[in-house]
């Protein structure tokens, strides 16, 4: 495959995901009186959501296996690495917060338990993936290098 094409081929492969869950979605949506949206109706979106996160994490790792790139500029690599790992770290940070505030709020009494219990366990869990997707591309940064600290 042409490295060329690699984004619009995940792209397709991210709506195609996608797509019966938004056709579920505008279709009931469209049965609820406004703003009494059913708890089953949000968890059947966080649960399809980290089920695609994860089917897409898979095709990931085995479209790297079958298309093995040829020749790689290490420099660009390196960049793109570097820019991925910040990414990273500003989405740990902002859900991490987003985590807290939801905690607090959930304290005060402004948001059910019943919603917030799904929404910090779909945080969580992102958190901890991105996490340690950050602790691996550090660890394997300091190895590269030779450092110990």
């Amino acid at each position: 495959m042409n490295p060329r094409y690699r984004p619009a081929f995940i792209l397709i492969i991210v709506f195609a995901l996608m797509a019966p869950y938004l056709g579920f979605a505008i279709y009931y949506s469209q049965q609820f009186r406004p703003n009494q949206v059913p708890s089953w109706f949000t968890n059947t979106m966080l649960v399809w959501f980290t089920a695609n996160f994860l089917v897409l994490m898979l095709l990931m790792r085995l479209t790297r296996r079958l298309f093995k790139p040829g020749i790689v500029d290490i420099e660009k690599a390196q960049v793109f690495a570097d820019k991925a790992l910040r990414r990273s770290t500003r989405l740990v940070i902002l859900w991490s917060v987003l985590f807290l505030y939801g905690v607090v709020q959930t304290l005060r009494g402004k948001i059910p338990i019943e919603r917030a219990i799904p929404a910090g366990a779909f945080l969580l869990c992102f958190i901890g993936l991105f996490s340690w997707s950050i602790y691996r591309a550090k660890r394997a940064k300091k190895t590269e290098t030779g450092s110990l600290t």
